[in-house]
């Protein structure tokens, strides 16, 4: 696990965390929108998740995870992420894409910092 999480030995929580979060973040939307089947739940939460981890590695988010790392991944892998899920779902479209990436991105942000508030005091109890 070290090799493929290099940097600090908290950097486990960090990974955790945001994968946590984007998860609630999908929960929330499949909730909200009455789409809460396993076959939802995997077209929603594959793609956010796939571009986040991909984005991550190619940036290198995890060597030191910190708030600009996160910042840096969030508005690239979120609304990359929340498009490759819209060509699969095939919604929404038009207009409602700019509302939906804009909205995406508040309420992933909101999340993505709660979780890594919580993966830093877990790093620190260890």
């Amino acid at each position: 696990m070290r090799r493929l999480l290099p940097g600090r030995s908290g950097t486990v929580w960090y990974v955790l965390a945001d994968a946590a979060a984007l998860i609630v973040f999908v929960l929330i939307g499949i909730g909200g929108h009455r789409a809460g089947t396993v076959e939802g739940f995997l077209r929603n939460t594959v793609p956010l998740l796939g571009v986040w981890f991909v984005v991550a590695w190619l940036a290198h988010t995890y060597r030191r995870p910190g708030w600009r790392s996160l910042l840096r991944n969030w508005i690239v892998a979120v609304p990359v992420g929340l498009l490759v899920r819209t060509l699969i779902v095939e919604s929404p479209k038009g207009g409602k894409i700019l509302v939906f990436i804009a909205v995406g991105l508040a309420f992933t942000l909101l999340l993505l910092v709660l979780g890594r508030l919580l993966a830093r005091l877990l790093s620190r109890a260890r």
